[in-house]
């Protein structure tokens, strides 16, 4: 494949995820867009220094957390709504309170400080393993697993606390 066959590739696999990740950053989903398009703009530029060609999300993910560290300017206050997937077989009904839960919860952890909502992000939404996060954040594994379960904690508390979708979540995946 020639480099344009791989950019889009690369567009219709990552940019869902590249988003939501950039919007984690700039809170902004215009912006995020924005942010993901620089950096497949600067990663099309650059594909030559990508050495896991297998699995270039990580290095995808760290070239938009760049674009949008350089362009931070404000935080966000718009609700998400808009990335959670349909089921088919659902009622409308059902799949309304599962999207206003699913919704609360993807609210309460971009209410988190940044330096916690991005590795659970990444770990819950993205399931990226602890190795791929250290890499993304330049971070060392014990500091991305201590982040982890400290915006664990505070979520839950966040979550108890503001009521979120009326019941007590409880959030969990196995770090080690």
């Amino acid at each position: 494949m020639n480099k344009k066959e791989v950019l889009e590739v690369w567009i219709d696999e990552y940019t869902h995820r590249l988003i939501r990740l950039a919007y984690s950053y700039v809170k902004d989903w215009q912006k995020a867009e924005d942010q993901v398009q620089e950096a497949f703009i600067k990663a099309f530029n650059s594909m030559d220094q990508l050495k896991n060609k297998e699995d270039p999300f990580p290095w995808l993910a760290r070239i938009v957390i760049n674009e949008c560290k350089n362009s931070f300017r404000k935080s966000w206050r718009e609700v998400i709504s808009n990335f959670i997937p349909e089921r088919k077989l659902e009622s409308s009904e059902e799949s309304y309170l599962r999207s206003v839960r699913e919704e609360d919860v993807h609210n309460a952890v971009y209410h988190l400080p940044k330096h916690y909502s991005l590795p659970i992000t990444l770990f819950y939404f993205e399931d990226l393993s602890i190795q791929q996060i250290s890499q993304i954040l330049n971070l060392k594994s014990g500091t991305v697993k201590s982040r982890l379960a400290r915006g664990r904690e505070l979520l839950s508390k966040k979550i108890e606390e503001d009521g979120y979708g009326g019941k007590r979540i409880k959030v969990s995946k196995n770090v080690h």
